[in-house]
């Protein structure tokens, strides 16, 4: 199943169950990441990856977070930095 979702002002498909970081990467969009190595168990530990998602209160970490429909990720803003 493929989702639709903005990062970044941008347009971006993924497949169920990607995380926001593997979107990004996939749509050209750095994320930095400390904590995360692809094909280990995500940790979510240092939050160096951290990110706003419109309409929840709190930063998400990138590397961990699942990618919903509809989703708006923003990776660069005063309060993500």
């Amino acid at each position: 199943m493929t989702l639709k979702l903005t990062i970044d002002g941008r347009k971006v498909e993924a497949a169920a169950g990607q995380t926001i970081v593997q979107a990004a990467r996939q749509a050209g969009v750095a994320i930095p990441t400390l904590c995360h190595v692809e094909g280990f168990e995500q940790s979510a530990s240092c939050y160096l990856c951290a990110v706003k998602i419109e309409g929840r209160s709190n930063l998400w970490p990138a590397c961990a977070t699942p990618v919903g429909e509809g989703m708006v990720v923003i990776t660069d803003s005063e309060e993500v930095r």
